[in-house]
């Protein structure tokens, strides 16, 4: 079935769909937001000025696939270039060009290249792929792992019949948060923040900072840069 040419003239990504206008007419039509779910084009959110073929089916369009994009603007593109070389002064390299990272980071990309290098090179404490964290049985064991290098003999347990963990050494217990199955970092919480006060204690360099959904062990300035750049949404107080 032949493919109409569109034009992108509003986009809402809070309620995740896009308006197109058939080139030459009148009369606006909805299309999923991310081409990719109808085809199998990179998973960029579409932007106005944007060019796109598909399949008029009444008032919405099908599979969507692109004709052009427009460019992000050059100060971000410009930003990440600061970015990757900054990145590189903390033994961080990044396999794609700033161009490609700002598209992705303005396109709000489902596959963004920064963050999936990033989460392949710093440690995080959850590990979404294995399962969720209250079922995770590895969570505590990989947390005492990672700290190793910096608290030599550090074990966290959790106590039988109470909502706390047991630190070693030391013997010092912590309370865990009141967190839900939707938000289970509100459970980890308070165990991170002392950890990380041991952390300081020790003169470690590395602290676990949060992030929207999880924590990163990273430098705090290495953090304070990706949230400067926004890679990395804004820190809790």
């Amino acid at each position: 079935m032949p493919k109409d040419t569109f034009s992108v003239v509003e986009v809402n990504p809070k309620h995740g769909f896009a308006r197109l206008r058939l080139e030459g007419a009148e009369g606006l039509l909805h299309a999923p937001l991310y081409p990719e779910e109808e085809s199998s084009q990179p998973p960029l959110q579409l932007k106005e000025g944007d060019r796109v073929t598909g399949q008029r089916r009444g008032q919405s369009v099908t599979g969507v696939e692109w004709v052009s994009r427009v460019e992000p603007p050059w100060e971000l593109v410009e930003r990440m270039g600061e970015l990757l070389a900054k990145l590189e002064k903390w033994e961080l390299r990044i396999p794609a060009t700033a161009f490609d990272l700002a598209e992705h980071h303005w396109r709000q990309s489902r596959a963004d290249p920064l963050h999936l290098e990033l989460l392949s090179q710093l440690p995080t404490f959850f590990d979404w792929e294995l399962s969720h964290p209250y079922e995770d049985a590895s969570l505590l064991e990989r947390l005492e792992a990672a700290m190793q290098p910096y608290l030599p003999g550090f074990q966290v347990q959790p106590l039988k019949g109470r909502s706390a963990f047991l630190l070693q050494p030391g013997g010092v217990e912590v309370a865990a948060g009141e967190g839900t199955r939707e938000a289970p970092g509100t459970t980890f919480a308070p165990l991170l923040m002392k950890v990380d006060s041991l952390l300081e204690g020790a003169g470690a360099p590395v602290r676990w900072v949060p992030t929207e959904e999880d924590w990163i062990l990273a430098p705090p300035g290495l953090a304070d840069l990706l949230v400067l750049h926004g890679v990395l949404g804004p820190r809790p107080a």
